[in-house]
């Protein structure tokens, strides 16, 4: 049976997610080690770094189903940007509704650190993902590239 919007529930990361989350990150981040990952995630939810975290979302059973780390950045642009490098949605059926749930959390997030825009790396495929995003009529529609050197 396919989530509803209804059933994922979206929160910030917290201590006590940090083990459970790390296969969700290391399906995004395939060099991440249970290290490194703890090291960024403890700074993350201890509110040291109010201005970087994740977003968790979970299944009506409890389940952690989706992740977006981000941080609050300065950019050329005028404020300030909420960055999220990946969003991860892990269903079996359907990730629309936790893309969707996480998607709509992280504009509320956007707001509430007073953002004045959001910048979301996606996929080729991720369609799910920008549709989502791209709901507002003031969006605009791009391909974020990125380049290792």
């Amino acid at each position: 049976m396919k989530p509803s919007l209804a059933t994922i529930s979206v929160a910030r990361l917290t201590s006590a997610d940090i083990d459970e989350a790390f296969g969700l990150a290391r399906l995004a981040f395939c060099d991440l080690t249970p290290g490194r990952w703890r090291q960024l995630a403890r700074r993350w939810s201890t509110g040291e770094q109010a201005t970087a975290g994740a977003l968790l979302a979970r299944d009506a059973a409890g389940r952690l189903v989706g992740l977006a780390p981000y941080a609050v950045r300065s950019d050329l642009c005028p404020g300030k940007t909420l960055w999220v490098e990946k969003v991860v949605a892990f269903a079996l059926v359907d990730a629309e509704p936790v893309v969707t749930a996480l998607a709509d959390g992280l504009r509320a997030l956007a707001r509430t650190q007073g953002c004045h825009r959001l910048k979301v790396e996606t996929a080729t495929g991720d369609n799910a993902l920008r549709d989502a995003l791209t709901r507002s009529p003031d969006c605009v529609r791009s391909t974020l590239v990125q380049s290792t050197v």
